[in-house]
């Protein structure tokens, strides 16, 4: 049987102060600051995952709750199935799968509008160490994508990892100035809606 020992503690001396993370977490940035600093790490802060039945609602609620703008869509065991983003859940997405399929928004469930990881495309780790913000800035215009997932690869097993999350949003907060990038229709149903 294992004993356990009362560890010494004392009243702690006066003054004290809280430890935070390094000043430039938290500092401004700019366009010429390491891409890296913009850059969600997703081996210091854990990824919102949702379940792919879940419902929009539940989707958009985890979203708000959390207040991020994207979710990973995994199944047992934490594998990447897709994404699925505000954009999805608020934009023409459910319109028109509800149109296609016949149902009510309440029936559309996460797996109906995700971005499948099959589509998805992202950046390498040994690109972004190397980048700036302002290359990732233009890499989201140039795609007209509000994120871009950020992986490491496991050249041994060749398997790729998600490591890391760049979004609009969070950079926008760092360089208290808004990040503008215009959405880009990428399917044809996506032209087609864009141009009716």
């Amino acid at each position: 049987m294992t004993n356990y020992h009362t560890l010494p503690h004392h009243l702690i001396n006066q003054p004290v102060s809280v430890l935070s993370p390094p000043q430039h977490h938290g500092a401004v940035i700019s366009e010429e600051s390491p891409a890296i600093c913009g850059m969600t790490d997703l081996t210091q802060i854990r990824p919102l995952m949702i379940d792919p039945f879940a419902t929009l609602t539940h989707a958009n609620e985890r979203m708000i709750n959390y207040a991020v703008r994207m979710l990973f869509v995994a199944q047992a065991q934490q594998q990447m199935i897709g994404i699925i983003t505000a954009t999805d859940i608020l934009g023409e997405k459910p319109v028109q799968y509800m149109h296609e399929v016949g149902c009510t928004h309440a029936d559309i469930l996460v797996r109906d509008i995700m971005s499948p990881a099959s589509s998805l495309e992202a950046l390498n780790i040994v690109d972004v160490e190397r980048a700036r913000i302002g290359d990732v800035i233009e890499t989201l215009r140039n795609s007209g994508r509000q994120h871009a997932l950020v992986v490491e690869t496991n050249t041994d097993a060749r398997i790729e990892h998600v490591c890391g999350i760049f979004s609009t949003a969070h950079i926008s907060r760092l360089m208290h100035a808004r990040v503008e990038v215009a959405e880009v229709a990428t399917s044809f149903a996506e032209i087609q809606s864009a141009l009716s």
